[in-house]
């Protein structure tokens, strides 16, 4: 692959997670550089001793403890939850996945700008209903900061190397690979931690090694098929 496309491709799919994953004023909230305290998670899953989720609902781990892992676990989780194919290609899916993990305050807002990204996401991909099985949209937390903690609202930053793209010879987009910031505003409603705020800005990204280069198209799509992407962190 030529190095102006692969720059393209990454520039697009950067853009692409911007779009999609920010929440509303992602793009003029500024996040602080550092924690407050030391209140980084004990693992980067964000899953401490005790943090993991009691329970599955709509395919999304819930029941977390009243804690700072167990918010940080939450937000780990649900971001993932929020990554998957099938969030972007199954409506019915994507919608149940906001049912579960967010605050009844903001589950239609959510889910009205989701499905407007999606849509959106879709169209730059040029995935259609027969293509939409071979897209590849992986995600995984490298790591977990806890801004603020009280027993009804925590603010969580997730750290995610995400993967995103269609492996097809003329991809509107090659795979290409992300690394993004979310931060999540979480509260103690109904037992459990649910979001009510996502925004969402570039994360500390690597160097690619010299060493190493992108993959074939038929790698790629081979991988997608082989490697089952764990689903949850915990």
């Amino acid at each position: 692959m030529k190095i102006g496309a692969m720059i393209f491709g990454v520039v697009l799919a950067l853009g692409i997670a911007l779009i999609l994953f920010g929440g509303e004023g992602a793009d003029d909230q500024e996040t602080p550089k550092t924690p407050v305290g030391p209140t980084p998670a004990s693992q980067a899953g964000g899953s401490g001793p005790g943090a993991k989720a009691s329970a599955v609902k709509g395919g999304v781990p819930v029941g977390y403890p009243r804690t700072r892992d167990g918010a940080a676990a939450a937000a780990v989780n649900y971001q993932v939850a929020r990554s998957s194919p099938g969030y972007f290609t199954d409506q019915v899916q994507r919608h149940q996945v906001l049912k579960t993990i967010m605050a009844s305050s903001a589950m239609a807002t959510q889910q009205a700008q989701d499905d407007q990204s999606v849509k959106g996401l879709m169209a730059a991909l040029g995935v259609t209903e027969r293509s939409a099985p071979s897209m590849v949209m992986r995600a995984a937390s490298l790591g977990t900061s806890v801004r603020s903690y009280s027993d009804d609202a925590a603010t969580i930053r997730v750290w995610m190397s995400e993967v995103v793209g269609v492996p097809a010879d003329r991809s509107r987009m090659p795979v290409s690979g992300t690394y993004s910031t979310y931060t999540m505003i979480l509260q103690w409603e109904d037992g459990d931690w649910k979001v009510a705020t996502i925004d969402q800005a570039e994360g500390p990204t690597p160097l690619v090694s010299p060493e190493q280069s992108a993959s074939s198209t038929d790698e790629m799509r081979l991988a997608n098929k082989e490697f089952e992407a764990p689903r949850y962190a915990g």
